[in-house]
């Protein structure tokens, strides 16, 4: 997709994006505490960064059907949604940068990409990377559950995915352009399903999910040059 097509179609998918998190907050178990994190800038002058954490699913009962995109076992994504789904479980995470407009090479209108020559792809975006553990155990019909049947899958600094082109560094600073409010880059998870070994007579179940040592970081000629935002955490579902 060409950056002026982009530009152009930045309203296009916030029907279907509301539309998802309508879809995830409308099942058992979807809704889940919003974290927001503070990271300053480098410099008095310098950028920072606001992290919010929102929407994690965490699975419980935990019965995902990779192959489906309905119903509440579904792995699946629908076109234009950018969530964790109700069956494999996953989160959202947004950045709203702020002091933005008073970088050298900021104009507050006019195309920002003729004002740098054409560069490598990876500049074009925003990536955001964190220490994912999911935990899991077998449940008895009563609620309790054997320790010796906990499960917890790791995974250290995970690139996190793309929210359409929200990650990408032209239309965030084109949304800058047109308001007064801070922006950001946006992303997601909708993790892969975990084949969990239960006993007979015991269900599986997503115990808890915890996101930390968040890391955001871009490397660009356009405003913001090579930054990184960082923050320990942890975040717990």
């Amino acid at each position: 997709m060409g950056t002026m097509r982009m530009l152009r179609a930045l309203a296009r998918p916030a029907a279907a994006l509301l539309a998802g998190a309508a879809l995830a907050l409308s099942t058992p178990g979807a809704a889940h505490a919003t974290t927001t994190y503070e990271i300053p800038a480098p410099t008095s002058a310098g950028i920072s960064a606001t992290v919010r954490i929102h929407d994690a699913v965490v699975p419980q009962p935990y019965h995902p059907d990779p192959s489906a995109v309905l119903g509440p076992r579904r792995c699946g994504l629908l076109y234009h949604e950018y969530v964790g789904t109700e069956g494999c479980g996953g989160f959202e995470l947004s950045v709203t940068l702020h002091n933005v407009r008073s970088q050298p090479g900021f104009t507050e209108s006019g195309p920002i990409y003729e004002t740098v020559p054409i560069v490598g792809p990876e500049t074009y975006r925003f990536h955001a990377f964190a220490d994912l553990a999911r935990t899991f155990r077998c449940l008895r019909p009563d609620g309790t559950f054997d320790p010796a049947t906990t499960l917890v899958v790791r995974t250290p600094q995970r690139q996190l995915d793309d929210v359409y082109f929200y990650s990408e560094v032209i239309p965030v600073l084109a949304q800058f352009q047109r308001s007064e409010r801070d922006y950001g880059p946006l992303f997601f998870m909708n993790f892969a399903p975990v084949q969990v070994n239960c006993p007979p007579g015991t269900t599986a179940h997503q115990y808890g999910l915890k996101i930390s040592n968040i890391k955001i970081t871009v490397n660009t000629p356009y405003i913001f040059g090579g930054m990184t935002w960082t923050h320990p955490g942890p975040y717990y579902a």
